[in-house]
């Protein structure tokens, strides 16, 4: 899902380059209310460890039938972890810096951070919200509760980001959209497996070991 230079057309980087900045000014300022309360010391190294474990993920690749790979992206973990907007602005970061490694783009940061930090990240979280706030109904412990929906907000929330990739594609002219749609989400409905587990064990693993870390209980309504 890290799309190349040269592969769109201008009109659709430049529209979502916009689309992204918008979203991460708003997404600045709502993290700089965040970190005006009382506990907003503990989010800092957070986001500089979950930064780091996330570019690590999305280097290792793991095998899927048909001679392709698959790896973490990493947007609706981070999201249920730290929030929506810190995904987004976490997940951007890390794209930067993959660019400079030939991962990605560099033009095209602002797609790839819509991809996966929007619809990966933001969308992704709210997909978490509804199925917790459907399982608050059910007598499941809350660690369930939010395992559970990271795994199915995680597993929707990529393979919507690989329809959007594969329309993106087509607008070019080259790809039509009948081979592009099918191609991407494919794969990515079975890359979405390996998302969905990574980020419900990762999940269980720190409710279990720390689970104050878990920053969104709130808005989710657990």
């Amino acid at each position: 899902m890290h799309l190349p230079d040269g592969l769109l057309d201008p009109i659709t980087i430049v529209v979502l380059w916009i689309i992204t900045i918008v979203f991460m000014i708003f997404g600045y300022f709502k993290m700089n209310n965040l970190f005006k309360n009382a506990e907003s010391d503990r989010l800092i190294p957070y986001i500089g460890v979950l930064a780091a474990v996330i570019f690590a993920f999305q280097f290792v690749n793991y095998p899927i039938p048909g001679g392709t790979s698959g790896h973490l992206v990493g947007g609706t973990l981070v999201a249920v972890i730290l929030g929506p907007w810190a995904s987004l602005i976490v997940l951007f970061l890390i794209l930067v810096v993959q660019s400079l490694f030939g991962d990605g783009g560099i033009t095209v940061l602002g797609v790839n951070a819509f991809n996966m930090g929007i619809i990966g990240g933001i969308f992704g979280f709210y997909i978490v919200v509804l199925f917790v706030r459907l399982l608050n109904h059910t007598s499941l412990k809350k660690e369930i509760k939010v395992t559970l929906s990271t795994a199915i907000g995680a597993y929707i929330s990529i393979v919507l980001a690989a329809l959007i990739c594969g329309i993106e594609i087509s607008l070019n002219g080259i790809i039509s959209i009948q081979v592009a749609v099918p191609a991407m989400v494919f794969w990515h409905l079975f890359i979405g497996i390996g998302e969905a587990v990574i980020s419900a064990l990762i999940v269980y693993y720190i409710y279990k070991a720390k689970p104050d870390f878990i920053t969104t209980e709130a808005i989710m309504g657990v």
